[in-house]
């Protein structure tokens, strides 16, 4: 609805319906409130828009074809009669968007200069995951806890995604009163399940390390 006021239409709801018109006060749809109090709108398009694309122009879509190849590779393909039926292709004007993107590379990251632990759980990393089939006690997830210094990892498992600032909080008071230290800094790959332990965090002292996902560089741990 909030994308529809943006366009300049006008929602209306009385009685249980919802009458939708217009910015040129034209009638659209007058839609019934479903049990779950949801309008559900239904519109009939001429036309699937996925599946309407087309590439007007034949020298950008040989390049397409042939895997984005360059044009002026291209064209030798075609005086050479590398591949039937390809034409004398013109270099049009633009740049492709896909190439663009390929071609885009990232810078490496440096090594040897992260910051390591240099005692027993100055740095934690964690990292949760799912499983396919649930284990015999119903667990679907587990979690992952591992010291930098020692390189020793501990496994929780977990029912729910939302269990995980329970398992830090067991996790944590196990290891700090069996090792006699203290947590310093968690790093975890931005995942959504700490975002229930900022306040335990702050209250603790524990500095929440984030990583870019994806890039198991940065951890410092494998």
């Amino acid at each position: 609805m909030g994308q529809l006021s943006e366009k300049g239409y006008n929602m209306q709801i009385h009685d249980g319906y919802c009458t939708l018109i217009d910015k040129n006060r034209r009638f659209i749809a007058n839609v019934k409130m479903t049990p779950n109090r949801l309008f559900l709108l239904k519109v009939q398009h001429d036309k699937i828009p996925c599946l309407s694309s087309i590439i007007q122009n034949d020298d950008w879509l040989w390049h397409m074809r042939l895997g984005h190849y360059h044009f002026s590779g291209l064209n030798f393909l075609s005086k050479k009669e590398y591949v039937s039926g390809l034409p004398i292709i013109n270099i049009p004007e633009g740049i492709c968007e896909t190439c663009e993107i390929g071609k885009k590379h990232r810078e490496s990251f440096p090594t040897g200069n992260s910051w390591r632990a240099r005692k027993p759980l100055e740095i934690v990393h964690s990292d949760l995951c799912m499983v396919e089939i649930p284990t015999h006690g119903g667990s679907r997830y587990f979690i992952t806890f591992i010291d930098d210094f020692s390189i020793k990892a501990w496994v929780y498992l977990l029912k729910q995604k939302s269990e995980a600032c329970d398992a830090f909080k067991s996790f944590k008071a196990f290891v700090e009163k069996q090792s006699g230290c203290k947590i310093k800094a968690l790093r975890t790959n931005r995942g959504q399940e700490y975002l229930a332990c900022a306040d335990f965090f702050d209250h603790h002292g524990i500095q929440h390390q984030m990583t870019t996902r994806y890039t198991p560089q940065q951890n410092g741990v494998a």
